[in-house]
């Protein structure tokens, strides 16, 4: 896992804590239009091996149901399809990493993640109140999340470009993801 840093944001009177984190990350600027009336995923060509996990998780959440009612009859079964289970996970992670490896534009990037927003560096500038389109893949699981957001404030130095921005319209699953992530980081700042 990349270094992972955790801070409070309560002496800034913010509502959410903060970690910085390498991600696999894309952005695209939007019209208002499009971030108010468009999926954030039809922005982006997803790899087949990224849609075939995405559905394999989906089919896991939707099952999780399922799967506690066989462990109250059957531990030994529910052991056993959980080990299925994380079977055809690594195997396609293991297809994602492949197909990532082998593309050169996919470095990591370094952003500021809060349940709120996020903030980065560009090397172009954006104007406070555009709409952007993010993706971020956490790594090593490649659970990633879709969502527009408008930006906050972009500061420049050099040349380079510091991009804060506001979640927009940010789906509770991918909010829910997005405090798992944060949650697990705190965890192993702890372990530290």
């Amino acid at each position: 896992m990349s270094e992972t840093e955790l801070k409070s944001r309560a002496p800034e009177k913010r509502d959410f804590f903060r970690i910085n984190q390498d991600v696999l990350f894309e952005v695209h600027l939007v019209d208002s239009y499009a971030a108010d009336n468009s999926a954030p995923e039809s922005h982006f060509d997803d790899s087949p091996a990224l849609t075939l996990l995405n559905q394999l998780r989906k089919i896991d959440k939707d099952s999780q149901q399922i799967l506690g009612l066989i462990k109250d009859k059957n531990r030994l079964l529910t052991d056993y399809l959980q080990s299925l289970n994380n079977k055809i996970d690594l195997v396609t992670r293991f297809c994602l990493f492949s197909q990532q490896a082998d593309s050169a534009d996919q470095a990591t990037t370094r952003i500021n993640l809060s349940e709120g927003g996020i903030a980065y560096t560009s090397n172009r500038a954006v104007y406070k109140g555009n709409f952007l389109v993010l993706r971020l893949i956490f790594l090593p699981s490649y659970v990633h999340v879709v969502t527009f957001a408008k930006v906050v404030r972009c500061s420049s130095k050099e040349n380079e470009h510091q991009v804060a921005a506001r979640f927009h319209r940010i789906q509770d699953k991918d909010r829910q993801e997005i405090a798992r992530h944060i949650l697990k980081a705190q965890v192993q700042l702890r372990k530290n």
